[in-house]
């Protein structure tokens, strides 16, 4: 199949998969939090409550960005007193910034096709991108390459998060990509369109913003060239054009600057506050938070299995990558010391790599050290994107280049490797119990027997797919298969009385709720205010209006869901429940939510719960839709 055949049946299957609206996001969540009905667009599978960044955040903030006049703001006023709509999430906005954020295009043609572009933009991106990546570690060998972009689309890790990294690993990809093209470019023009490519690759990749993932994937760019110009840099002519390379590349790496400084000029208020929060923007990272045993959860299919996570957290925090590669490539490099073939210096370059990589997050690294290679932004467990691509990329590269192994010798490292396995779950096991003792030596019997089998095999396109099939059984499951769901969230029962309710109060209203934060995103979707419930930018001034001393400033400065619990107490209290939760103690009868500009309450509970919460707040009620309730402010008394 050639490459322009290729791409234009990818374009094909994305238009249809956007024209029917069908992605992979739980935003049909909403049903169990509204109301408890059916999701009917939900075709396979069921949400996964989870995934509350998509569902409970980014989604409806994007949705809000529609419903607005002018729609698409840069500052979305119904999230308190208003929030950035740059940072820290992606959302659609009506700048020139949105061409270098292409998973946001679809929300400028509704909300239904909004999350299908987003979602295909991340699925379909990390393979295609991914795909010509392994085509030029494999020197164009495509079986294997499809296979190899397969296998990273099957990970736990891309799965379990909802491919929400999906857009940094194919945009630095992307850049690696035209990096090679600008390398072996054979004429001015060919050059020129590299240089292009390059600039738009390295916008997007800057727009990505999150540094975790950016810090690690930029060191990832830099093993990948470095690499591929040791390899390859004796066959490529580079002093050909050699000053029409240079001046292209300075006019990417220009065009890139722009874009940052535009960026910065337009999200200046809202960079400073978050580089200022308690949480993320002052934590730091010196490593040692991830022990080798907790790399290789993937390859017991914990996400198939476990449900009680422990010191793993959650399913999303412990996904990783299927790891195959290590002792191949010792294997390989092993080989190469001996003299039985030269050094592969792409493997070597990516090798270092993954082992700098595995060793800040076993063991750390010095404050010195973080801050200058920029591991500082990197929590270990953020490192992981980094470590499962470039073993995806050492494992294709081993394919592609190295003969297969000896029977003999084949068996002892496989032998080795489910040993290493077989170690390693006896502290999967202290984490997780309900592992038991059998299920994990058999699951490290099985790795063993991939391992024999790519070491073995010849037909190494055919091993690459087998891997990704096998991972894929064990992740598949996860995201459901939705058509649509923006509709319920709009036109439900409830949404559409706190519609009726905000047109009829001059000026519009502002709510809090009590009893279920979650809720508080709904009002944004539908284009009401709200002050609580997920705030990715601290509310500082708005906090202040009730903690005018700022006692409370280190808990509620930060990156976090606010909830609020109805209190008989005089003043205001905020309480740091987790890293990212806060809880604001407040006398609903009290003058506190007319000091926040509160109009309107919403009470989630049961008839109990409800008639202890009106004893707390003599409110108006208004309406009761299911077990959530309405009421109006009264104004305060002179």
């Amino acid at each position: 199949m050639s490459r322009s055949t290729l791409a234009v049946g990818v374009v094909l299957l994305f238009a249809a998969l956007v024209g029917l609206g069908v992605h992979g996001f739980s935003i049909s969540a909403w049903h169990g939090v509204i109301d408890g009905s059916t999701a009917t667009e939900v075709l396979v599978g069921k949400p996964q409550l989870i995934r509350s960044d998509d569902w409970q955040v980014q989604l409806p903030l994007a949705f809000s960005q529609g419903v607005q006049r002018p729609s698409f703001p840069l500052v979305n006023p119904l999230v308190g007193l208003g929030q950035s709509a740059l940072l820290p999430i992606e959302l659609p906005v009506a700048s020139p910034l949105v061409l270098f954020r292409p998973t946001q295009w679809g929300f400028f043609l509704g909300d239904d096709a909004g999350m299908a572009w987003m979602w295909w933009s991340r699925v379909l991106g990390l393979l295609v991108v991914w795909f010509g990546v392994f085509c030029v570690v494999t020197d164009g060998r495509r079986g294997l390459s499809a296979g190899g972009a397969a296998l990273l689309a099957a990970s736990p890790f891309f799965q379990f998060w909802s491919f929400n990294a999906a857009p940094h690993a194919a945009a630095m990809g992307a850049c690696f990509l035209a990096s090679v093209w600008l390398a072996r470019a054979a004429s001015v023009r060919a050059v020129i369109l590299a240089a292009a490519a390059l600039a738009a690759a390295g916008a997007w990749f800057a727009l990505a913003i999150y540094p975790p993932y950016q810090i690690a994937l930029a060191w990832l760019y830099v093993a990948l060239m470095a690499g591929f110009l040791l390899s390859e840099g004796p066959s490529l002519d580079l002093r050909r054009h050699h000053v029409a390379r240079l001046v292209a590349l300075g006019g990417a790496a220009l065009f890139v600057a722009g874009v940052l400084l535009i960026f910065f000029a337009e999200a200046r208020e809202a960079i400073q506050v978050m580089g200022g929060t308690s949480y993320p923007g002052r934590r730091i990272s010196l490593g040692g938070e991830k022990p080798l045993w907790q790399l290789v959860t993937a390859n017991f299919a914990t996400g198939l299995w476990a449900s009680h996570w422990g010191i793993l957290d959650n399913i999303c925090e412990q996904a990783g990558f299927g790891m195959l590669a290590p002792l191949p490539v010792l294997l390989w490099l092993w080989r190469s010391a001996r003299g039985e073939h030269g050094t592969d210096r792409f493997a070597l370059t990516l090798a270092l790599y993954e082992i700098t990589l595995v060793g800040f997050g076993a063991l750390g690294v010095p404050e010195g050290l973080a801050r200058v290679t920029g591991l500082s932004f990197v929590p270990a467990r953020r490192a992981v994107i980094g470590v499962g691509l470039a073993d995806t990329v050492l494992l294709l590269r081993y394919l592609a280049v190295a003969p297969p192994a000896g029977r003999l010798l084949s068996l002892a490292l496989a032998t080795s490797w489910a040993l290493l396995l077989a170690l390693a779950s006896r502290w999967l096991g202290s984490a997780l119990p309900e592992a038991g003792s059998s299920l994990p030596l058999a699951l490290a019997a099985g790795n063993g027997a991939l391992l024999w089998l790519v070491l073995v095999s010849r037909r190494r396109a055919a091993v690459a797919w087998t891997l990704a099939l096998a991972l894929l059984a064990t992740t598949a499951w996860f995201n459901p298969v939705v058509v649509g769901g923006a509709r319920f969230v709009k036109e439900n029962p409830l949404s559409q009385k706190i519609v009726e309710i905000d047109r009829a109060t001059p000026g519009g209203s502002t709510w809090v709720v009590f009893g279920r934060d979650d809720l508080a995103a709904l009002f944004r979707a539908v284009g009401v205010r709200s002050v609580n419930g997920p705030l990715t930018l601290p509310q500082l001034e708005l906090w202040q209006r009730i903690d005018p001393r700022q006692h409370f400033r280190a808990v509620y400065n930060r990156y976090a869901h606010v909830a609020f619990v109805a209190s008989s107490r005089p003043e205001p209290e905020f309480q740091l429940y987790s890293q990212d939760y806060v809880i604001v103690r407040i006398d609903p009868a009290g003058p506190g939510l007319h000091d926040l500009g509160v109009t309107h309450v919403l009470f989630r509970g049961t008839e109990p719960e409800r008639h202890l919460f009106e004893r707390i707040a003599p409110l108006e009620e208004l309406a009761s839709i299911g077990e959530s309730h309405l009421y109006r402010v009264p104004p305060p008394t002179p």
